[in-house]
């Protein structure tokens, strides 16, 4: 009985959430109302507040799977391993940017407008909390950089590299955006010249 309650309960949790998403797409959160949620998923409204206690609560549930689904996919080519060397990791195996592509009606709505909320931001805190708690960099003794703002830096230039991507309508193939970011992770440069 238990389990078929769980069942229950995610099954209405999801058609909830994606139904919020679709109705995003055409309209502004700020004039989707609860009674028309539930009225498109097919609930009542005692269902929505069984799970939710506002609109809102239900969009950051959405922004929270899809952040969390989003770091599992940055962990996955690592997560069997203590030491990394980025010039031997494989693009095929970084499906972070297969995750993007495969949900990019998602990625579009929750980039949209129509939500209110600085996504983008949020993106970019996630990638960044996650440098920061599971990767220690291996500096040469001449280096003056403090830790964190490596950190800092590389998650910030991560998102944008995926926001621009997005942006640009998924353009690129996947594995060929898991190559420019391995490739600029791995490079450096000391010299630029100013142009005319």
């Amino acid at each position: 009985m238990h389990e078929y309650v769980d069942k229950r309960v995610q099954r209405s949790k999801t058609a909830l959430k994606e139904t919020l998403l679709k109705l995003l797409k055409d309209k502004d959160f700020l004039q989707i109302t609860i009674s028309e949620i539930v009225k498109a998923a097919n609930y009542n409204r005692g269902t929505f507040y069984s799970h939710y206690a506002s609109k809102e609560e239900l969009l950051d549930e959405i922004i929270e799977d899809t952040l969390e689904e989003m770091t599992r996919h940055i962990r996955k080519p690592y997560k069997n391993h203590d030491k990394v060397n980025m010039r031997e990791m494989q693009a095929e195996n970084i499906t972070l940017f297969h995750y993007f592509k495969n949900n990019q009606e998602l990625f579009y709505t929750l980039l949209s407008e129509n939500i209110h909320l600085d996504f983008r931001y949020k993106l970019a805190k996630q990638i960044e909390k996650l440098f920061l708690a599971e990767y220690q960099y291996e500096f040469s003794e001449e280096t003056k950089l403090e830790q964190k703002w490596l950190y800092v830096y590389r998650a910030n230039g991560v998102a944008a590299v995926i926001l621009r991507w997005i942006e640009d309508g998924f353009q690129e193939s996947p594995v060929f955006m898991a190559e420019q970011i391995i490739a600029l992770m791995i490079t450096g440069t000391d010299i630029f010249y100013v142009k005319d």
